[in-house]
């Protein structure tokens, strides 16, 4: 009776690779940001504005035109903001104000400074910002807060802090009952509820400035644009004042970005990308790991689609560049990635040479050392099979010769053992 063959299992992780995309990553911050500006946690309100409206996305043009509008627009609410003595008053006229020439219809993610002048579609941080310009022109201390779903103002009457949401023309001390008249000339009472300040706590200008550029890259994020995020979280780095929570963005950002690279098999430009990025802006233990998965995955790549020799080479040349576990992980895959080509051919021989080779390297493998059993019970099968042929067409002498050749390359093989005992009996 004829024997089966058997096949060895091979250990193998798998990385599925996204089409490639155009990447235009960006590791220098815009030339048109002025460092000087984000030394301080208070920025004046044109440079402020102006920052705000280039992290909104607006080209030069678009940022001067924006800002002869504003300039415009405070020199017209000027004498209604001077009508009054109290800071609340003013605050109040100011933000009826913005909400009347600027802002018209609310949207949760419009936190574009730009858009919201030129469309009046406004969200809690565009509505904000335009609010504190205002309110840095008439010389009334405000500040921005955030929560976890919301960004609102408070103002400063000497010692005294009240709040403003600046989403609702009503919205200064949200929560206070207020008497307001209508243009029919009716009255009607008006109380805008202090909604989502839970969790609230106070940022300076440059954190607003900053959550503008987290939105914009959040979208980006959802469009599958992870390299146009990188160029965004550099310069929200620069006018956060470098501060830690925008570094772990921008360490998040550029991981993201060499990670799509890597899905579109480009692990050399991913490592080049992390290392760039480190010779910038300083080590990043989320990058130094990333960096070792990629020249894992690089590796990887290289035993899974080119000839052996090449695979082993690979591994070789990068083992200063593997843990040290990786790099007896990968060698160790190699050596059987090699062998297993050979078996899918059939070469038993061939298969058991790679094995061996990878035996003598690593000699604690029991995987190479169960895959080479195999191909070698497999050479011993076609031995047998051969020889059944021989024996059942009357060449017994030639079937036993045969038997002890396969005995020869697969010494104290049981099947050819007792094929030879029953042969010679």
């Amino acid at each position: 009776m004829k024997a089966k063959i058997l096949f060895a299992a091979l250990f193998a992780a798998f990385i599925t690779f996204s089409s490639a995309q155009q990447f235009e990553v960006r590791l220098e911050p815009d030339p048109r940001l002025d460092s000087s500006v984000f030394g301080a946690a208070e920025i004046p309100a044109e440079p402020f504005v102006r920052a705000s409206l280039l992290a909104s996305g607006a080209d030069s043009a678009a940022i001067e035109q924006c800002a002869e509008r504003l300039e415009n627009l405070w020199q017209e609410v000027l004498p209604q903001a001077n009508e009054f003595d109290g800071v609340e008053e003013r605050a109040d006229a100011l933000l009826f104000f913005v909400c009347q020439k600027i802002l018209s219809k609310y949207d949760f993610y419009q936190t574009r400074v730009d858009l919201a002048m030129e469309s009046g579609v406004y969200n809690c941080v565009s509505s904000a910002v335009l609010f504190m310009y205002f309110c840095k022109r008439a010389g009334i201390p405000v500040i921005a807060n955030e929560s976890p779903r919301h960004a609102f103002c408070t103002i400063f009457d000497g010692p005294n802090k009240i709040d403003v949401e600046t989403t609702n023309p009503y919205g200064v001390n949200p929560g206070k009952r207020r008497n307001e008249t209508l243009g029919s000339g009716k009255t009607k009472w008006i109380t805008v509820p202090a909604k989502d300040y839970a969790g609230r706590h106070q940022i300076d200008d440059r954190r607003l400035i900053g959550i503008i550029y987290g939105n914009r890259i959040s979208q980006l994020q959802r469009k599958k644009r992870d390299d146009q995020t990188v160029g965004l979280a550099v310069d929200a780095y620069e006018v956060q004042g470098r501060s830690p929570a925008a570094r772990n963005d921008l360490d998040s950002c550029v991981a993201n970005a060499s990670a799509a690279l890597a899905r579109a098999g480009k692990e050399e430009e991913a490592i080049a990308l992390l290392k760039n990025a480190e010779e910038i802006f300083g080590p990043s233990d989320l990058w130094t790991n990333r960096i070792s998965t990629n020249y894992y995955n690089l590796v990887l790549g290289t035993i899974n689609n080119r000839p052996f020799g090449e695979a082993l080479a690979q591994v070789e040349a990068n083992k200063d560049n593997l843990s040290q576990k990786d790099y007896a992980e990968l060698k160790e895959y190699a050596y059987l990635t090699g062998a297993q080509e050979w078996a899918k051919k059939m070469d038993w021989r061939a298969a058991i040479r790679i094995a061996q080779e990878g035996l003598a390297a690593i000699p604690q493998s029991k995987r190479l050392m169960n895959n080479k059993n195999v191909y070698a019970q497999n050479l011993a099968v076609d031995f047998h099979n051969e020889a059944v042929d021989l024996f059942n067409a009357g060449k017994k002498d030639e079937a036993a010769a045969k038997i002890r050749a396969g005995l020869a390359e697969v010494p104290e093989n049981k099947i050819l053992l007792n094929d030879l005992n029953k042969m010679t009996k």
